[in-house]
């Protein structure tokens, strides 16, 4: 039987549809870090103003 390895954790699948699967894990944590660096760099380029509402 052939094994299928993830090649962000190594760990070890029985077939390649579990293999797909787990990778897509591992695709979501990566696009969502891409998205967070993005944020951090555009805040630390143009810093946000922190909203303060008027108290009358």
């Amino acid at each position: 039987m052939r094994m299928h390895q993830c090649y962000y954790c190594e760990q070890l699948f029985e077939s390649k549809e579990q293999l797909y699967e787990h990778v897509e894990i591992h695709s979501d944590i990566e696009r969502n870090k891409e998205i967070m660096d993005r944020k951090k760099k555009a805040e630390e380029r143009d810093p946000v103003k922190p909203k303060v509402k008027k108290v009358e």
